[in-house]
């Protein structure tokens, strides 16, 4: 079985997030890290793989920065790697998966796995688009998988309200892995050196057969900084009293009640 895992280089939850004087993002400050949901998506291909005698290859689109979480996926027990050398603020998702499709199209791959969103923008769509762009099925929301059989997947996805739903889907297919899935595994010193030893498959767009980006469908008009939240009120006096004051406000002030 052939598996590859899609995977995005978002930032840091903890770096500081600023505007330049012109309303664009500053980059100098920004620390990027593998995206969360990818690293389930990577655990459950390596130990499909590992039940089937099978092959993971990881890919990202994007810059420089998108080569610390393929070392992290090869590091993990990837047999391989493809680094989409390209500006990732150029593409919004349909270009993501139009770019991913591409390098993926002539690999002949069972299954494609993504993470079900990405921490930074949390749009849920890549892995959909690229399913429609390769002409695979797909499943969303994966919360366990079984063995193959017969060129086909048994996968559960979770539905809303805790509901869960058993699906088979035939192969090839995409699918997007939630969190909780499994639990993914810290990579071994003997995976972090081989990694590092690993050589990437580095391909530009032009390499793929785009005349620069993929057009956008989506548009960035603008970025702004959340304003200031309000100071926090604080309520003094006893239980009885602090408790009839908090319900005041609800139903008068907020409205909540």
């Amino acid at each position: 079985m052939r598996i590859a895992v899609c995977m995005k280089a978002v930032v840091d939850s903890q770096a500081r997030i600023e505007l330049d004087g012109d309303g664009n993002l500053r980059q100098d400050q920004l620390r990027f890290e593998v995206n969360e949901y990818d690293l389930y998506a990577v655990e459950e291909a390596i130990r499909l793989a590992e039940s089937d005698e099978g092959h993971v290859t990881v890919i990202s689109a994007g810059t420089a920065d998108a080569v610390q979480g393929l070392r992290k996926g090869l590091a993990m027990g990837a047999a391989d790697a493809i680094h989409v050398d390209c500006d990732p603020d150029d593409l919004d998702a349909s270009g993501v998966a139009a770019v991913l499709a591409a390098a993926l199209h002539d690999g002949g791959y069972d299954l494609v796995l993504a993470g079900v969103e990405s921490d930074d923008l949390g749009g849920s769509q890549v892995g959909v688009l690229l399913a429609e762009a390769l002409g695979y099925a797909s499943t969303t929301l994966v919360v366990g998988t079984n063995e193959p059989v017969d060129g086909a997947m048994q996968v559960r996805r979770e539905l809303e309200g805790g509901e869960h739903a058993n699906v088979q889907v035939q192969f090839p297919a995409v699918l997007t892995i939630q969190s909780g899935i499994n639990e993914p595994r810290y990579p071994s010193l003997k995976g972090i050196m081989a990694a590092k030893r690993k050589d990437l498959a580095v391909k530009g767009l032009a390499d793929l057969g785009f005349d620069g980006a993929p057009a956008r469908r989506v548009e960035s008009l603008g970025l702004t900084i959340p304003p200031p939240r309000e100071l926090a009120r604080m309520l003094e006096g006893g239980a009885e009293e602090t408790a009839a004051e908090l319900v005041r406000i609800l139903r008068e002030e907020e409205k909540a009640l």
